[in-house]
C-alpha cells in the first residue's frame, strides 16, 4: 500500500510538473502584454508626478493618448493581416487585447479634450466641431472604434449573423483608423510626415486586405 501511493504521489508530480511550463507561459506572455499595454498610462502617471509633462501638461496628455490609440488600432489591424503568415501567427493572439486598448486611450484622449478644454460642455464642443475640421474627424474617428467594440459584445454577437457582423466590424475599424490619420493631419497642419507615415501604413494594410479578398475568391472551389 505505502509503494502504490508513493508510486502515485510521484506520477501526480511528475505530471504537474510538466504542465507548468505552459501554464506559466501563458500567464508570463499575459501579464506581459497587459503591462505593454499599460506602459504609456505608466508613462504619463510618472511624467505628470514628476513635472515631465512640459510647460501645457493637458495639451501633452490629450497628443500621447490620441498617439497610442493610433498605434494600438493600426496594431490590431496589422495582426489580422499577419495572421497569413505562419512565422508571425502568434502576433494575432493579441489582436483584441490591442483593440481594446486602443479604445482605452481613444477614451482617454477625448476624455482629456472634452474635460480640460470645454469642462464637458456639449454646447461647446458642437461649436468647436463645427469651426475645426480637426474635431469632426475626431468625432468620427471615435464613434467608429466605439462601434467596432459594441459590435463585439455578446448582446450583438448573438442577434447578428457572423459574416455580416464581421463586415461591419471590419468597415467600422478601418474607418477609425482613416478617420484618425485624417483628424492627425488637420491637428497638426504643416508638418504632416508624421500622419501621412501613419496613413501609408494603414493604405498598404487596407490594400493588402482586398488583395488577399480577392485573391481568394479567384481559387478555384
Amino acid at each position: 500500500m505505502p509503494n502504490r501511493w508513493l508510486r502515485f504521489t510521484l506520477e501526480w508530480t511528475c505530471v504537474r510538473i510538466s504542465k507548468t511550463p505552459n501554464y506559466v507561459i501563458t500567464k508570463i506572455r499575459g501579464s506581459a502584454t497587459v503591462l505593454l499595454f499599460l506602459a504609456p498610462c505608466a508613462y504619463l502617471v510618472w511624467a505628470g508626478l514628476t513635472a515631465r509633462l512640459g510647460a501645457n501638461p493637458v495639451e501633452k496628455v490629450i497628443h500621447i493618448t490620441g498617439d497610442w490609440a493610433l498605434n494600438f488600432l493600426i496594431l490590431a489591424i496589422a495582426s489580422r493581416t499577419l495572421l497569413n503568415l505562419s512565422y508571425l501567427r502568434w502576433i494575432a493572439l493579441y489582436h483584441k487585447a490591442s483593440g481594446r486598448a486602443a479604445f482605452l486611450y481613444a477614451t482617454l484622449h477625448v476624455l482629456t479634450y472634452a474635460a480640460a478644454e470645454h469642462n464637458f460642455s456639449v454646447s461647446e464642443i458642437l461649436v468647436d466641431a463645427a469651426t475645426h475640421t480637426r474635431i469632426i474627424f475626431g468625432t468620427l474617428a471615435y464613434a467608429s472604434i466605439t462601434a467596432a467594440v459594441v459590435m463585439m459584445g455578446p448582446v450583438i454577437i448573438k442577434r447578428i449573423s457572423y459574416e455580416r457582423l464581421r463586415g461591419l466590424h471590419k468597415a467600422a475599424v478601418y474607418t477609425a483608423a482613416t478617420t484618425s490619420a485624417i483628424h492627425y493631419v488637420w491637428l497638426v497642419k504643416k508638418d504632416i510626415r508624421t500622419p501621412l507615415i501613419y496613413g501609408a501604413v494603414i493604405a498598404v494594410l487596407a490594400a493588402h486586405r482586398v488583395i488577399t479578398k480577392i485573391t481568394e475568391g479567384k481559387r478555384p472551389a
